[in-house]
């Protein structure tokens, strides 16, 4: 392959992983407009069965299952309470989870716009980018975990539903070195360039 063949192909790949990107975006809006509409039901709910017709409503469906296995509503606490102090939680986790997904996203979105642009991957920008992406999911890894740690122990109900990710952490150190790569690249098409 010639140097012109492999950065067609290059922008090629560009223009798929930007699709896809673009794609993720999309859905990231979606899962934040849908969230925010179950926040805004579940009140209109109460509103209509009342405190006794919810709580009736959230023991038949059984939603504290919803929260993780073995959740058990502590004695003494009203089974609507307890859903609704659990769904604040559960929705600061989700929450915070789809604004670090955005922040990892939106960086790599602008690498493969740029490399589409110029067909150079090896970029100080495009290295700068990638550290942005490594940073957010690193942060990914934990943040949440934290976040539902923390609302456990304020409403006394342990929920079970993240985790912290080791795998996450292990590739957002691989992604940050891959960074220096991309800048070392750079470097290096600076000097062939100044050699020619």
């Amino acid at each position: 392959m010639n140097e012109t063949e492999i950065q067609t192909s290059i922008q090629k790949s560009a223009k798929i992983a930007d699709i896809a990107l673009k794609i993720g975006k999309i859905l990231i809006v979606l899962t934040t407009l849908l969230l925010i509409a179950a926040v805004a039901f579940t009140p209109f709910i109460y509103g209509v069965e009342g405190p006794a017709g919810f709580s009736q409503w959230v023991v038949e469906e059984d939603l504290m299952s919803t929260f993780g296995p073995g959740v058990v509503v502590p004695a003494g606490v009203d089974p609507a309470a307890a859903f609704m102090q659990a769904s604040v939680v559960f929705l600061a986790s989700a929450l915070a989870s789809l604004v670090l997904l955005a922040g990892m996203i939106w960086p790599a979105a602008t690498i493969f716009a740029e490399i589409r642009k110029t067909g150079l991957p090896f970029t100080w920008f495009n290295g700068q980018q990638l550290k942005k992406v490594a940073i957010f999911m690193g942060l990914i890894a934990f943040v949440p975990s934290v976040i539902e740690a923390v609302g456990s122990i304020i409403i006394q109900i342990p929920l079970n539903t993240a985790y912290l990710s080791i795998e996450m952490l292990l590739a957002a150190a691989i992604v940050y070195g891959i960074a220096h790569v991309f800048e070392y690249g750079t470097l290096l098409q600076q000097q062939a360039d100044e050699t020619l």
